[in-house]
């Protein structure tokens, strides 16, 4: 591949990638409608009702914030980073209520200052995921990935099974690091030529096209930045005074990762096994030019100094200004790529972590936590409904919303219960982040789900079946086995 070509094919799948994180269908107008009327009202009623009892007015303002939040999100009858800035909005109005005007602020002590409300701009966590966004964009600008992929994809050679497989693992490993969006379109442009060479009618081009969405979704697990629910379930425990490294994450979550992409594997050949004797599937070719090995040794840099945190002492969001500083100062990284990052994605997780932090400083969490039914002295219980509560929810809205509107119920679940009921607040955290990745039931559930349906080459009972097998086991793994994994590494008492 010419350097001229890659960088052609690299504009085409950053066009893609920043279109497909729209909806895959548009929605209702009634949908719509119902978020922008009936969230407000809703949230008005609740309120209301939640003033006239004890519940102290700060609480009251926090839960009709949250309940409006939760509306314009599920409906998405406003873009989602709309909904996180007006959260952050009303948190300034209603919460710290800079103006002083009566019947606003806390009730019960010192309102926080809106310096504190606004401070979650500048969360740690913003930076890493800025950082990993800049890595992965100039990954995908010199042809790295294309390259990196066809590589690592020579050596399963040729037989349909062996290269499903290493699809499969490539898609994962790209998407721990990278957009699973922009990791998805770069995946299946390199099954394209593969379909070309199959029959019509052959049922393994389902598992080549299935393989993909599902192996991206997965990877989204693997690292802090693989999607915006780790980051926002990393933001929560940082608040709540739990530190969660690099390193710790991926120990947790990187078994969980293979395990899964490999049994998917396994689903998808035994679902949709080839038919034509004596298939053979061929693979890309691709080159690295200079400015691509650079990109390379500032990843391996990068990814060793996440990876070794613990050794060196900085924090894993310094280490993500590495490739920022590096790839602009070489010219790698312009003014026009800084325009293209994925910002919305960055508002979206501010949005998360200033209603969980809202949710704290007023005490509606605690409060939350009161209403649930007890648990019979065990968090066993309480985490698989979070984990199924995420799961589904996340279904059917964006996965990050729904881990933005479980994960500060989740820890403060866990923080109440005490070590007494067996659930710590991270393991409630990561459990629940981990979860919001797996909800990739049907094509609007995921982007890489739609981008992949968009094929044609596949219904959606084929991509229900698969994930719903896929799915169940993730939730018995994370409940059943998240916690001895995170005991043996010492994250949880």
């Amino acid at each position: 591949m010419t350097a001229t070509g890659s960088v052609d094919q690299t504009r085409v799948i950053m066009d893609v990638k920043e279109t497909a994180t729209a909806p895959a269908t548009p929605r209702k107008r009634s949908v719509v409608w119902l978020g922008l009327v009936g969230a407000p009202v809703l949230a008005m009623v609740v309120v209301w009702l939640l003033g006239r009892g004890s519940v102290p007015r700060e609480a009251a303002w926090m839960s009709g914030i949250f309940v409006l939040a939760a509306g314009l999100w599920v409906t998405e009858a406003l873009p989602l980073f709309a909904t996180s800035l007006l959260v952050i909005g009303l948190q300034l109005i209603l919460l710290a209520n800079p103006g002083g005007w009566p019947g606003l602020g806390f009730e019960t002590g010192v309102s926080p200052s809106y310096r504190e409300i606004l401070s979650v701009v500048a969360d740690p966590v913003l930076l890493l995921f800025f950082g990993g966004f800049v890595l992965a964009r100039a990954a995908v600008k010199e042809g790295v990935d294309r390259a990196m992929s066809a590589v690592l994809l020579r050596p399963f050679g040729t037989e349909p099974r062996r290269v499903l497989l290493g699809l499969m693992l490539i898609t994962l490993l790209f998407s721990m690091w990278m957009s699973n969006t922009a990791t998805t379109v770069m995946m299946l442009a390199l099954v394209t030529p593969m379909l070309a060479a199959m029959p019509p009618g052959e049922p393994f081009r389902k598992a080549l096209v299935l393989g993909v969405p599902f192996a991206a979704n997965i990877g989204g697990m693997g690292t802090p930045i693989a999607s915006p629910p780790n980051a926002v379930a990393m933001g929560f425990l940082q608040k709540a005074g739990h530190h969660v490294g690099f390193l710790d994450w991926m120990l947790v979550a990187v078994p969980l990762v293979i395990g899964l992409a490999l049994f998917t594997w396994w689903v998808l050949t035994k679902f949709f096994a080839p038919s034509t004797a004596g298939l053979r599937l061929g693979h890309a070719r691709a080159q690295l030019t200079r400015r691509g090995w650079l990109v390379v040794a500032v990843f391996a840099v990068t990814v060793i100094l996440w990876l070794t945190d613990r050794w060196h002492g900085l924090p894993s969001a310094v280490v993500a200004l590495l490739p920022a500083v590096v790839f602009t100062a070489t010219g790698i990284f312009t003014r026009e790529d800084l325009g293209r990052l994925e910002w919305h994605i960055l508002i979206l997780i501010a949005g998360g972590i200033s209603l969980g932090t809202g949710l704290q400083l007023t005490g509606l969490d605690r409060i939350a936590v009161s209403w649930l039914p007890a648990s019979g002295g065990s968090g066993l219980w309480l985490l698989a409904g979070l984990v199924l509560a995420t799961m589904v929810v996340g279904s059917f809205m964006s996965n990050t919303a729904a881990a933005n509107l479980l994960l500060p119920i989740g820890l403060s679940a866990a923080v109440t219960a005490g070590p007494a009921g067996g659930l710590s607040p991270v393991q409630a955290a990561v459990s629940i982040a981990l979860a919001a990745s797996l909800s990739m039931v049907l094509p609007v559930s995921t982007p890489p789900n739609a981008i992949a349906y968009a094929r044609g080459e596949f219904t959606t009972r084929d991509m229900a079946r698969v994930a719903l097998l896929v799915g169940g086991l993730a939730a018995v793994l994370i409940v059943a086995g998240g916690g001895i994994v995170m005991r043996f590494w010492g994250l949880v008492e």
